[in-house]
């Protein structure tokens, strides 16, 4: 043990990264990380370290309290609960690798969680989605379609509103995932959980398709095998950033006038299942299509439209109204 030790009184904090870069891919993923979750952890545990440093704690004996501390700096500094819960997500695999080679015996993050939202999944995804089904529908019809930015716009767009898939997902997409012959298919290969799914394409997806990558084969860049990618001066070429498709979206839902505060790229996803799920389409072929790892994931999406189904004021008017005929039929 105290050989173990040692070894790490020399570890510079990139060095410590990268050690534990090699044990996420070895140990966590079996080789097969997901990059989004990788870059993740990689992300929580350098800022963890950092904030070590400078409140000069050493992050390999810190204690319960310490870590405490830790999570109360995220919140007062106004961190999201989610990107709280996603940074101690992170230090769990950290302490984990710590207590796997040898450096600790125990893991202090046992039990360390955010704190708990008061707002339940489905009260966000109310507050979220968009309940204008033809605004939302028509979203991709927005770019100039005689334009190269436009055409890739509208393929990013029609993608999202009409398959649901993630952001990353659609990032990540190469043009090798794309199959525009007969029966047109999508197909995920960079799910969550690294689950690979195919997504069946209409008629008009594959139209709105074609049309980017008749543009897409003219355009040189780093990354040839990508299907979407950035149209800016800087990084032409490149592959398209979530962060790049985030603004993409919100620029065209600010021009439908649908914008508002936390509606962006997920919202268009949670926009799919609610609009499918009122219109008839079996939970489970939702499921599958959103890459759901179970059924009673989608179900959250039955609240959203009964809560559409059965306001209050809707159902206490017709109530009263048809009383109110039979009274006068009396």
């Amino acid at each position: 043990m105290k050989g173990e030790m040692k070894q790490y009184d020399a570890l510079s904090p990139i060095d410590l990264l990268e050690k534990l870069r090699a044990w996420l891919i070895i140990e966590v993923s079996q080789g097969d990380p997901s990059p989004n979750t990788l870059r993740s952890y990689i992300g929580s545990a350098k800022s963890y370290v950092l904030w070590c440093e400078t409140s000069r704690i050493n992050y390999i004996a810190a204690t319960d309290r310490d870590l405490k501390r830790y999570r109360a700096h995220l919140v007062q500094n106004k961190y999201r609960r989610g990107t709280v819960a996603t940074r101690l997500a992170g230090l769990r695999r950290l302490y984990a690798a710590f207590v796997d080679w040898g450096w600790r015996e125990d893991n202090p993050t046992i039990g360390l969680k955010a704190r708990k939202d008061p707002t339940s999944r489905s009260e966000k995804i109310i507050s979220k989605y968009i309940p204008d089904r033809e605004a939302f529908l028509d979203l991709y019809t927005i770019p100039d379609e005689n334009t190269i930015n436009g055409k890739r716009d509208r393929a990013i767009l029609r993608i999202l509103c009409y398959t649901g898939i993630r952001v990353g997902e659609l990032c990540a997409l190469n043009n090798e995932d794309l199959w525009l012959g007969e029966l047109p298919t999508l197909t995920i290969r960079a799910g969550k959980g690294r689950k690979r799914r195919h997504i069946p394409l209409g008629e008009n997806d594959a139209i709105v398709l074609q049309d980017w990558l008749g543009l897409r084969s003219t355009i040189g860049g780093s990354d040839a095998e990508t299907l979407f990618i950035s149209l800016d001066h800087r990084a032409r070429g490149s592959r398209l950033s979530t962060r790049g498709a985030r603004n993409i979206v919100n620029k065209y839902l600010r021009e439908a006038g649908i914008k508002k505060p936390g509606r962006s790229c997920h919202a268009l996803r949670h926009s799919t299942a609610t609009w499918l799920l009122e219109a008839g389409v079996p939970m489970q072929a939702i499921a599958d299509l959103l890459g759901h790892s179970s059924v009673d994931v989608t179900a959250i999406y039955a609240r959203v439209v009964d809560h559409r189904k059965y306001t209050p004021g809707e159902v206490l008017s017709k109530v009263i109204r048809e009383a109110l005929i039979r009274y006068h039929r009396i």
